[in-house]
């Protein structure tokens, strides 16, 4: 396990330097230059050349681009990410601010998605070709084809335009401050409920089709034959044998999902205005903020990694068939 655990460190380190050089060479070749930004954005007409040239300097943006990548990894490595270009402050400051939002919103997301598909998956697979197996896989199929930005502006124009039942954006109202602590809660929920089905109804499906997947191949094996031997009641079979293993699969499966909780979902967070890190990252993209592009894409990266590693360890744990000793095939 030991060496298992030391060769995914590696390979992970190795992934991460080569992430963080491809996104530094993207997004210094996409067109817009920062410090024209930066200028632009001082709003005046008088200002010097001299002015530019320090906010070039300062960032290393005269440098040419191997040597300006050696001084980011160089400050990298002891978790300074630089200041944003426009705008003052820490990144780790106004990312530690943003990032419950976006955790809180993709949580809850991914915690509705599972509660509705896995049941269904499950319940499916133990009756395949029925009506509920059948309906389902259709109705998952189109909602995992209607583009999110779509659907976010349906619900927005029908509940909070047409019915005014629900907020139309932001995290929170006006006067969130003079609210109790049961209001406050009352009204983060609310302002929750759009983006959070927004991002959980393209879900479904794949939970669904996983869950159902997974269990039907648990179905003929030899073990799930030998309990129906013993004379065990089919459902009993299915949900004391079957559901359990089928479960296990899905450890890998969220371990790959989770990473989506905490880099967020841009195009949702900025249509619904929630100060997560997707909206930070596409502001930070269009106004051509590199550090703070570098620094978001640090984050998912070590944020996926992690969890891939974590992931791998879990399914090794949960299933004992699975052995990561030397000379044998690791997962």
């Amino acid at each position: 396990m030991v060496a298992f655990l030391l060769r995914r460190l590696s390979t992970a380190l190795v992934t991460l330097v080569g992430i963080c050089a491809a996104t530094f060479v993207l997004i210094h070749a996409a067109p817009g230059d920062p410090v024209d930004i930066y200028v632009a954005s001082l709003r005046s007409t008088s200002v010097s050349p001299e002015i530019a040239r320090t906010v070039r300097r300062i960032h290393h943006l005269d440098r040419p681009l191997v040597i300006q990548f050696g001084y980011w990894l160089r400050d990298a490595v002891t978790l300074d990410f630089g200041d944003s270009i426009l705008e003052p402050g820490s990144l780790r400051d106004r990312i530690s601010r943003a990032l419950p939002a976006t955790v809180l919103l993709n949580s809850a997301a991914l915690l509705l998605a599972l509660l509705i598909a896995v049941p269904i998956g499950f319940l499916s697979a133990m009756r395949p070709r029925r009506f509920l197996d059948q309906s389902s896989r259709l109705i998952f199929f189109l909602l995992y084809s209607l583009p999110n930005f779509w659907v976010a502006l349906i619900l927005i124009r029908v509940f909070a335009v047409r019915l005014q039942i629900l907020p139309l954006f932001g995290m929170t109202s006006d006067d969130f401050e003079r609210f109790s602590t049961a209001g406050r809660v009352r009204d983060l929920a609310l302002h929750m409920i759009l983006p959070v089905v927004t991002l959980a109804y393209s879900q479904l499906a794949l939970f669904a089709r996983f869950a159902r997947v997974s269990l039907l191949e648990e179905t003929h094996k030899d073990y799930m034959q030998t309990a129906r031997a013993k004379g065990l009641a089919e459902r009993s079979v299915m949900i004391g044998h079957g559901v359990r293993n089928a479960a296990i699969p899905m450890i890998s499966l969220l371990a790959l999902t989770i990473p989506y909780v905490i880099s967020g979902s841009v195009v949702i967070e900025k249509i619904f205005a929630w100060n997560g890190i997707g909206l930070l990252f596409i502001d930070a993209v269009l106004s051509r903020d590199y550090p703070i592009v570098m620094a978001l894409a640090v984050v998912t990266a070590v944020a996926t990694l992690t969890l891939s590693i974590v992931g791998d360890v879990l399914y090794a744990w949960a299933d004992p068939r699975i052995r990561l000793g030397a000379g044998e095939v690791g997962i």
